[in-house]
C-alpha cells in the first residue's frame, strides 16, 4: 500500500481533500453540480457485515452494486454501541474519547448510563470540526449528538433522542433537510435501529433478524428513491455503517451475582462480552474478584495489568475488565432480564463482530471492493469527502479508493491507501 509521504503529512490532507473534489468533477470550492459536496452517514445497529446483501434486501444489494463495499468494518473495543458510535464521529478509540462503553463510573462525575450529553465526549466530533470550518451538520438520533460539544460546535439541526421514532419519520426529516433553501446540513448523521435488539433476543441467525432487516431495508429504499429523485447523489455520499456486528450466546455467566455471594464489594457493569469491574467504598483489592471471573471461565485483568492492545489507559475503565470467550455472555440471571441468545462486547477481531461499511454516490465507484474498513477511518474519510481538514490527532485517515488515487500536495505524489 502506498502511504502519504511524511513531508505531507496530516497538514496536507487538508490539500488532498480540495484536490480530491477537482478529481470528483467538481470546481476547487468543492461543488458538483452547483451543490457543494455533502456527506449522509447512517448507522444500522448491530448489523453484521454479512447480513447484506441478500435477495430479499433489494435497497441494500442496490447499494453494493452501485457503489463501494467493504468486506467489513473492524470496530473499536470494547465492541458496544455507545465506544464504536463515538470513535466513527471522532476518529480516536475509546480511550482517547473517553465513551468507554455503554454504562460506566467517572470518577469526578460519577455515572454515565447510556448519556446523551455531548459534554462526556473528550476529542472534538466532526459536526464540532465542520462547525469551525463553516459547514453546517444536521443529527438524527446519534451518541453526543443532542446539542453543542465543549466549544460550542455542534449540530445545527438535532433530535433529542426517543427509541419509538421509526425510520421512516428519520428518512423523511433527512430529505427535508436536504431540501433546506438555505443553511441547508451537508453532513447529516443518523442512528437506525438495525438489528440489535432482535439480535439480543433471539440471536444473530434468527428470523426476528431477518424479518428487522428487511424493515430496515424498506427504509433505505425510500432514501434512495429520494436522493435519486432530488439528482442528489452527484454531489453526496451516502455511507451506510454499523457499530459492531453480534455473535450467539450458549453459555450465561452471572459475575455480579458470583462476586456477591463471594461477599467481594466489587461492582460490574455491562454485559455481553465485556465488563467492567468498580471497586466499592473502602475496597482496594481487586485480586480476589479477578479470581472469581477466572472461575468462571472469564478473562480479567486488572486495568494496570492488561494487555496493551486492550487501551485501557482512561480511568472510566475502572479498577479492571472482564472478557467473555466467544458463546459467553455476563449476563445477570434476574428474572427481569431475559437470557440473550446474541451478545457483542467481544474481540473485535471476531468475525462475528464486523460491522457493515457501505457507500453510494459520490467518491464511491460502482463495484468497488474496499477490503477491511477500520472505525476510526470513518470520520476522516467524511471529513475529506467533505473537503475539510483532519485534524492531526485523528487515529485512523481517509479511505484510499473512495478519495482519488492520485494527487499533488505540494509537488508530491499521493497515491494508494492513506491509511
Amino acid at each position: 500500500m502506498l502511504r502519504i509521504p511524511k513531508r505531507v503529512g496530516r497538514a496536507g490532507l487538508a490539500l488532498v481533500a480540495v484536490l480530491a473534489c477537482a478529481s470528483f468533477g467538481t470546481t476547487p470550492a468543492g461543488r458538483a453540480e452547483g451543490r457543494a459536496p455533502s456527506v449522509i452517514l447512517i448507522s444500522f445497529d448491530g448489523t453484521r457485515w454479512d447480513d447484506v446483501p441478500a435477495p430479499e434486501l433489494p435497497a441494500f444489494s442496490d447499494v453494493v452494486q452501485h457503489g463501494a463495499a467493504a468486506a467489513r468494518l473492524i470496530p473499536v473495543f470494547p465492541t458496544n454501541t455507545f465506544p464504536n458510535h463515538v470513535t466513527l464521529v471522532t476518529g480516536v478509540a475509546p480511550e482517547v474519547h473517553g465513551i468507554v462503553s455503554n454504562v460506566f463510573l467517572d470518577p469526578e462525575r460519577g455515572l454515565f448510563h447510556y448519556g446523551d450529553d455531548p459534554s462526556w465526549i473528550e476529542v472534538e466530533p466532526i459536526w464540532s470540526i465542520a462547525a469551525r470550518q463553516g459547514v453546517a451538520s444536521a443529527s438524527f438520533h446519534w451518541v453526543g449528538s443532542a446539542g453543542t460539544w465543549r466549544n460550542g460546535g455542534g449540530p445545527r439541526y438535532w433530535k433529542p433522542f426517543d427509541g419509538g421514532t421509526p425510520e421512516r419519520e428519520k428518512v423523511d426529516q433527512i430529505l427535508a433537510w436536504l431540501d433546506l433553501p438555505r443553511d441547508r446540513p451537508r453532513l447529516v448523521t443518523s442512528w437506525f435501529h438495525g438489528v440489535d435488539t432482535p439480535g439480543h433476543a433471539d440471536g444473530p441467525d434468527s428470523e426476528s433478524v431477518r424479518r428487522a432487516l428487511r424493515q430496515q431495508d424498506r427504509a433505505l429504499a425510500r432514501l434512495l428513491k429520494g436522493l435519486r429523485q432530488r439528482g442528489a447523489l452527484a454531489s453526496t455520499t451516502l455511507i451506510l455503517v454499523s457499530d459492531h456486528g453480534m455473535a450467539a450466546v450458549e453459555r450465561h455467566v452471572d459475575l455480579g451475582a458470583a462476586l456477591r455471594n463471594a461477599q467481594i464489594g466489587v461492582r460490574v457493569l455491562g454485559a455481553g462480552g465485556f465488563a467492567i469491574l468498580s471497586l466499592g467504598p473502602g475496597a482496594s483489592d481487586l485480586a480476589p474478584a479477578l479470581a472469581v471471573a477466572r472461575s468462571l471461565g472469564l478473562e480479567a485483568h486488572s486495568r494496570e495489568g492488561a494487555p496493551s492492545w486492550l487501551r485501557l489507559g482512561h480511568p472510566r475503565f475502572g479498577s479492571g475488565v472482564v472478557l467473555a470467550p466467544p458463546g459467553t455472555a455476563i449476563q445477570s440471571s434476574g428474572r427481569s432480564s431475559p437470557a440473550m441468545r446474541g451478545a457483542h462486547g467481544y474481540r473485535p477481531e471476531m468475525p462475528e463482530m464486523g460491522g457493515l461499511f457501505l457507500a453510494l454516490g459520490r467518491g464511491a465507484r460502482p463495484g468497488t471492493k474496499l477490503g477491511e474498513v477500520r472505525a476510526v477511518d470513518v470520520a476522516p474519510t467524511v471529513l475529506a469527502l467533505l473537503g475539510l481538514s483532519v485534524p492531526g490527532w485523528m487515529e485512523g485517515a481517509p479511505i484510499a479508493e473512495m478519495i482519488p488515487s492520485r494527487v499533488r500536495a505540494g509537488g508530491a505524489a499521493v497515491g494508494g491507501s492513506m491509511r
